[in-house]
């Protein structure tokens, strides 16, 4: 049987971040993401529940970004 996958999108949602927080994090070098994989006529990452964990925790350690001013 074969572990369940998720795609960028929904590994974000499960670690409690933005995709674009998760790709700057793969970007940066911050966490080793799963190999990008070609599936007919898309590019994209497949995620496993020990991805996800891996991610969980280097998300414990992250330091907030700067905070936006709310427009009046």
């Amino acid at each position: 049987m074969n572990p369940k996958s998720y795609t960028t999108s929904e590994a974000a949602k499960r670690i409690g971040v933005s995709r674009q927080t998760l790709q700057t994090w793969i970007v940066a070098g911050r966490i080793d993401a799963p190999k990008l994989i070609g599936v007919g006529n898309a590019t994209l990452r497949l995620w496993t529940e020990a991805d996800i964990e891996k991610a969980r925790r280097i998300k414990g350690t992250a330091k907030p970004g700067p905070k936006t001013k709310k427009k009046k």
